[in-house]
């Protein structure tokens, strides 16, 4: 799932890895900045294909962030999840 995941949205994998690995909640999930840090790590074109292809219509640049954090987000928090 995590492999899968990274590579659907060009995140880095280890990243991803380390801070599912921490089992965090909402509270902490951007403590000592790892989140966003983790955020910062997406290929923003290969996520935008990503949306695209799952939305079938263009994504806007302006809501392409606030997708990322958001399926991001609630992967973690899920731990995890099919794509």
């Amino acid at each position: 799932q995590i492999h899968r995941f990274a590579a659907a949205l060009g995140v880095d994998e280890q990243k991803l890895r380390a801070i599912m690995s921490l089992r965090v909640s909402e509270s902490n999930l951007n403590e000592y900045g790892r989140f966003n840090a983790l955020a910062d790590t997406v290929d923003k074109a290969v996520a935008k294909q990503y949306f695209e292809t799952v939305e079938g219509q263009p994504v806007p640049s302006f809501k392409l962030s606030m997708k990322i954090n958001a399926i991001l987000r609630k992967f973690i928090l899920s731990d995890g999840f099919e794509l």
